[in-house]
């Protein structure tokens, strides 16, 4: 993921839920990595949203990944 191709966001959530389909995508061999403005935040003492941890994966993966998501969801 740092080739430098473009990124695109497929997900967001809260960490629980983006973790867990960052698993599943890696299961599925999409590289994937999170952005989470929250966290990155609280250390330098600007805050953020909890609920709003982006899942980012390469823009040749974002349809597959994105079909992968919607499946889990249904599950």
């Amino acid at each position: 993921m740092t080739d430098g191709s473009e990124l695109t966001c497929v997900f967001i959530g809260s960490i629980i839920d983006v973790q867990y389909y960052k698993e599943r995508l890696e299961e599925a061999g999409i590289a994937s990595l999170l952005k989470d403005d929250f966290s990155s935040g609280t250390i330098v003492g600007i805050g953020g949203v909890p609920d709003s941890v982006e899942l980012l994966v390469a823009d040749a993966d974002a349809e597959k990944a994105r079909m992968c998501i919607e499946e889990l969801q249904k599950e």
